[in-house]
């Protein structure tokens, strides 16, 4: 317990002055997880060498098209080059193989790289809201669930989850969304504490955002059973890899992408 708060109280400093610095610190840190979460992943699925150097060249260059605000020829440049990766190793790496390392590759890091695309879109506070909803999500399931968790959500997946848990996930998240909204009418004069329809909006998108959240945890850790792993990596003591703390964060980011593009003024 006390290395996973220590873990985390450490996290958010470099969060917050990651956030808070020039854009391109974001990006940069942004494509560092990316290809450290792809390292795990591929890891976890027993990957071969040309496809993991594939895959990490792949990152790179769906971050440079990110950044440069053209991600759609990216994608088909990291789709074309996986086909032919399968034309070349046909008859030692099966093509199932490589068809699930482009996909885990290809969707991992489109999902992360949005957290670019808010950015630029939405500015920097807009960022801190996908990581709003994903970690109270995951630290008010953590916590209602190891006080009062009976019921176990989905046993043969992750048995330490309990429905308890999840809906206390779910109001930490409404709860953190409306603290933002509040933070927002406090910085900016766009925002009034008095517009109750806002107020609502941005607790959908806590509610919605957490669910999400959950999946992405869950599907997660789907991967992890089926590939006999406990746990991602140990890079962060208490959590585990680098994909076991951003899990959530991944499946949520597009979804606030879009609701961002429609609350932020």
């Amino acid at each position: 317990m006390l290395k996973r708060i220590l873990t985390s109280l450490i996290g958010l400093v470099v969060f917050f002055a990651v956030i808070f610095s020039h854009r391109y610190v974001l990006y940069a840190t942004v494509s560092i997880l990316a290809l450290g979460i792809m390292y795990e992943l591929y890891k976890a699925m027993n990957a071969s060498a040309i496809l993991r150097i594939t895959g990490y060249v792949s990152v790179l260059i769906m971050s440079a098209g990110y950044l440069v605000g053209k991600p759609l020829p990216a994608i088909y440049t990291v789709s074309a080059l996986f086909m032919l990766i399968m034309i070349f190793t046909h008859g030692r790496i099966s093509s199932k193989k490589v068809m699930s390392v482009a996909f885990a590759t290809i969707f991992v890091s489109m999902f992360m790289l949005t957290l670019i695309m808010l950015r630029r879109a939405c500015g920097r506070l807009a960022v801190i809201l996908p990581f709003v909803c994903a970690w109270l999500t995951d630290t008010g399931a953590y916590f209602i669930g190891s006080f009062y968790g009976k019921h176990k959500l989905v046993p043969e997946i992750s048995p330490k989850k309990t429905v308890e848990g999840a809906l206390g996930g779910i109001v930490f998240s409404v709860i953190g969304c409306i603290v933002f909204y509040l933070v927002l009418c406090a910085t900016s004069s766009n925002y009034s504490v008095s517009d109750t329809i806002l107020t609502a909006e941005f607790a959908f998108v806590g509610f919605a955002g957490s669910i999400i959240s959950q999946l992405g945890d869950l599907i997660a850790s789907c991967i992890k059973r089926d590939c006999n792993k406990k746990d991602y990596g140990s890079i962060l003591p208490g959590h585990g890899g680098i994909l076991d703390r951003f899990d959530s964060v991944i499946f949520v980011t597009p979804f606030i992408y879009y609701a961002a593009i429609c609350l932020f003024k």
